[in-house]
């Protein structure tokens, strides 16, 4: 017991960070072109061998002049949108439905007729699915569309029906939501079969209207459509002035740094983001990748010779903190005590590291359930010191004197 609270075992729940939900509630504010982004970069697992620095021209990297031009095509497709005619689509979708509305289906017809991709992924069917193969009927060669769905009424249906009237090959999969780590987070994502896609190319274009919000949201979808992108993949959000799908976009960005590159687009009823694919990232590598991220923000905040209380039970010690004097928490002797048994005592261990002269506190992903569960503690952080970072990886405190 602890301080009448059963104190629960978080050593492998730690790795998954359900508790950043209480952060999904509250997420950063988003401008709105550029998405704001934290200063850092690529990725690589200190306790291994390192990933080698990207240089200009690397294939598995999009070059600056590339993206560049793809963001142009967005541009022409804003613009060229307002004159598509969909008046086929009879009833129109409503405004605060379930479905694209209007605008974003417009849009979605100008950018397949701007970037004339090969392979299409959609994450969420319907009239966008619709509304997709009638516009990649036009290319030459028709476009492939591989559409995915959690909700059987979008059963096979539509593709079938689409395959007779469109030249578009049309794959639909009926996928079950599952339950993902992605990087030390649990999400929902697709379970579909990639051998049933429509397509084995990459994905050119991705349409992300699903899963809903109600059923985990899509914060998960990314990093699927990571593992079928390549670098100039065009990834669109739909529904994105929604609180939930901000904060998608900002976790995304903290966990991929400039891997993506994220901006709001203008003028859509319910939001329209773009995500730019600059670099690829696999699932399985996001631990790793957030980790190199988080150790650059160390090394560029804490200068190399101050020691700082390192609040993470030895998850990431190695890997973020690699030669540092990281202090663990609780510590005695110098190594890892346990953690504590109730907010005084948190607080009476930083205030002993803090008369010791140590000037920082940080915080890893694997234990942002500290910042709930030892509330008084947390409250204390947040009166007695000041941050110097919050994302969705690390937060980093300076201790005052």
């Amino acid at each position: 017991m602890t301080g009448g609270r059963l104190r629960p075992d978080f050593r492998h729940a730690g790795r998954i960070t359900a508790e950043l939900a209480r952060r999904v509630a509250t997420p950063a504010p988003i401008g709105m072109e550029p998405f704001p982004m934290t200063k850092s970069k690529a990725a690589s697992k200190a306790s291994s061998k390192k990933t080698p620095t990207k240089k200009a021209g690397d294939s598995t990297r999009l070059r600056p002049s590339q993206a560049a031009a793809i963001w142009a095509q967005v541009d022409r497709a804003l613009a060229a949108a307002k004159s598509v005619d969909l008046s086929w689509i009879d009833p129109p979708p409503a405004p605060d439905g379930w479905t694209l509305t209007l605008d974003a289906l417009r849009f979605v017809t100008a950018i397949v007729d701007e970037l004339r991709p090969r392979h299409i992924v959609e994450m969420g069917a319907g009239l966008s699915t619709r509304v997709i193969a009638t516009a990649g009927a036009k290319l030459r060669p028709p476009c492939a569309i591989s559409s995915i769905d959690h909700d059987p009424e979008f059963g096979p249906g539509p593709s079938v029906n689409l395959a007779k009237k469109t030249a578009c090959k049309v794959a639909f999969q009926f996928a079950p939501l599952v339950v993902r780590d992605c990087g030390g987070k649990l999400l929902p994502q697709y379970h579909f079969k990639h051998a049933k896609l429509a397509s084995s190319r990459p994905a050119d274009l991705a349409v992300v209207d699903g899963p809903p919000i109600n059923l985990g949201g899509r914060e998960g979808t990314i990093y699927q459509i990571l593992g079928l992108a390549r670098p100039g993949t065009l990834i669109l959000l739909d529904d994105a002035d929604r609180t939930s799908e901000r904060s998608a976009v900002a976790h995304w960005q903290d966990t991929l740094g400039d891997a993506i590159e994220a901006r709001q687009l203008p003028g859509f009823v319910k939001g329209m983001a773009a995500v730019l694919v600059i670099e690829p990232v696999q699932c399985d590598k996001l631990w790793d990748y957030k980790a190199e991220l988080s150790r650059r923000e160390l090394d560029r905040l804490i200068p190399r010779r101050e020691r700082f209380v390192l609040i993470d039970q030895q998850w990431l010690v190695g890997q973020i903190a690699p030669g540092r004097g990281a202090i663990p928490f609780l510590e005695r002797d110098g190594v890892f005590h346990g953690a504590p048994e109730s907010d005084a005592d948190a607080i009476a261990e930083l205030e002993r590291q803090r008369k010791l002269g140590t000037k920082y506190a940080v915080f890893t992903w694997p234990l942002f359930w500290w910042l709930d569960y030892y509330a008084g503690f947390h409250r204390h952080l947040r009166e007695t010191s000041r941050v110097l970072l919050e994302n969705d990886r690390l937060v980093v405190f300076e201790l005052k004197a």
